[in-house]
């Protein structure tokens, strides 16, 4: 409201500013008068004007306007009421430079045709120009307000659809590994102390820095590491994995869990659905800001449905629409394999 006000302030105080000037020259061409006396006048005059006339013209047109176009909108109700004020303002204004004016500011000076035909006309159009200077600038104000409240909107928007999906990747996380630990407990395996503490140091991580917008490219590989290792625990000499990395900046910022879903849906549909030799490779690489990741793992040729394949990939796409600008994602299947692959421009963010 403040920054408002000022704003309405500091245009009054230009377009004052202008009006003086102008009728300070018109003073000095069509009389003989001082430099001082033409000023004196048209500061007077044209202060006199603007607070009596302009100032309240001007803001009881924003009143009707926002009455007929907001509140209950009426354009032919909106132009009889601007019209009208036009009307009476300029006569009021025609009224204050005769019965005012003329015997003041104006007695030395033979001003003449103040009521005639071309003196009421000037009076109209110099009020009609500031009508709709006035009125232009606030209908591109009202439509900044708007475009930036609807960005808000949108982004308030996007930001709970994000939540949201990130919400559904974290309970399949858990749900996910809780099974693991659920084949280890029923074979007694000694190994689940340790699955059991290795889960809770990546809960800690889901619950605390998925939180964030952005976190460390390090923190995001060193969860991605405990991820892969808790998953190892489960298999034995079946599943081979491969996981080469490069980064260049561990303090890069990325979108947090944003690898994660690459190797959950290898596990899910490439070892967890094998009886046979399986593998998974991943590759890692983010060099200046560039972001390449890489996964590969076998299958068996059984049938997915689509209710199972949708969570994972589909989920992270969506999120990688809502984060960046730039970024290209693209899986395939082929000769019992199945890869996906994902470059992105961290720098390029939403």
């Amino acid at each position: 409201m403040q920054k408002r006000w000022i704003k309405h302030l500091f245009f009054w105080l230009a377009y004052h500013s202008f009006e003086v000037y102008t009728d300070f020259l018109w003073m000095l061409n069509q009389y003989n008068l001082s430099v001082w006396e033409a000023f004196k006048m048209s500061f007077i005059a044209e202060t006199v004007i603007l607070l009596a006339i302009k100032l309240p013209m001007v803001y009881i047109m924003f009143h009707f306007l926002s009455k007929y176009t907001v509140e209950r909108p009426n354009r032919w109700k909106l132009v009889f009421s601007l019209s009208t004020i036009l009307i009476l303002f300029s006569i009021l204004a025609q009224l204050i430079i005769v019965y005012m004016l003329l015997p003041t500011i104006y007695k030395d000076v033979n001003i003449v045709e103040t009521f005639a035909f071309q003196g009421i006309v000037n009076s109209f159009m110099d009020k009609v120009f500031i009508a709709c200077l006035a009125i232009a600038l606030k209908q591109m104000s009202n439509s900044q307000r708007l475009r930036d409240r609807e960005q808000l909107l949108i982004k308030e928007k996007l930001g709970t659809e994000l939540s949201l999906l990130k919400s559904q990747i974290n309970p399949h996380f858990l749900f996910n590994t809780l099974n693991n630990i659920y084949s280890l407990a029923r074979k007694k395996s000694d190994k689940t102390p340790e699955v059991v503490l290795k889960l809770s140091k990546l809960l800690r991580f889901v619950m605390y820095e998925t939180k964030h917008q952005y976190i460390s490219g390090g923190k995001e590989l060193e969860f991605l590491k405990d991820y892969i290792e808790l998953h190892k625990i489960r298999y034995d000499d079946r599943l081979k994995i491969n996981f080469n990395y490069e980064l260049d900046d561990l303090n890069a910022q990325i979108m947090p869990n944003i690898l994660t879903p690459f190797v959950e849906n290898a596990f899910k549909h490439g070892a967890s659905q094998s009886t046979m030799l399986s593998f998974i490779s991943i590759e890692l690489k983010l060099v200046k800001n560039e972001l390449y990741f890489k996964v590969e793992n076998s299958f068996e040729p059984i049938e997915i449905t689509e209710e199972e394949e949708g969570i994972g990939l589909k989920n992270l796409n969506r999120q990688l629409e809502l984060m960046y600008k730039n970024f290209n994602l693209q899986t395939k299947k082929e000769n019992q394999k199945f890869t996906a692959e994902l470059s992105l421009n961290l720098s390029q963010k939403l």
